[in-house]
């Protein structure tokens, strides 16, 4: 609040009046964590996080769709079409290596001897 009016809660009523805060507190940007506050269920998409998985769930129903028309026409497909990795969920699509060396091994393996 003070950094859009330039005070504090408790002093806004008196310097802009009940109603100016009631009207500032209905026209808040969907940036500000008192906007998501009062608007639980919008909150969730409204942040860079919920919009990030909104756009893959597009992105991935979008590509699901061309594939749909695309094998209605005829077209075969080797592999499993994949989905567009989400914010913050890790890629459990490969594995590099075999395992870990053990600590005795290790010196012999580095250097070569």
């Amino acid at each position: 609040m003070m950094e859009r009016l330039g005070c504090t809660m408790a002093g806004a009523p008196l310097v802009y009046g009940w109603h100016a805060v009631h009207v500032w507190s209905r026209h808040l940007p969907q940036g500000s964590a008192v906007w998501r506050a009062m608007h639980r269920e919008e909150g969730a998409f409204s942040s860079p996080y919920g919009l990030a998985l909104l756009a893959a769930d597009i992105f991935d129903a979008v590509m699901v769709a061309g594939r749909h028309a695309a094998e209605s026409n005829g077209a075969t497909f080797r592999s499993q079409l994949k989905l567009h990795p989400r914010p913050g969920k890790k890629d459990d699509g490969g594995h590099f290596g075999s395992g870990a060396i053990p600590v005795g091994e290790f010196d012999a393996w580095y250097y070569g001897t």
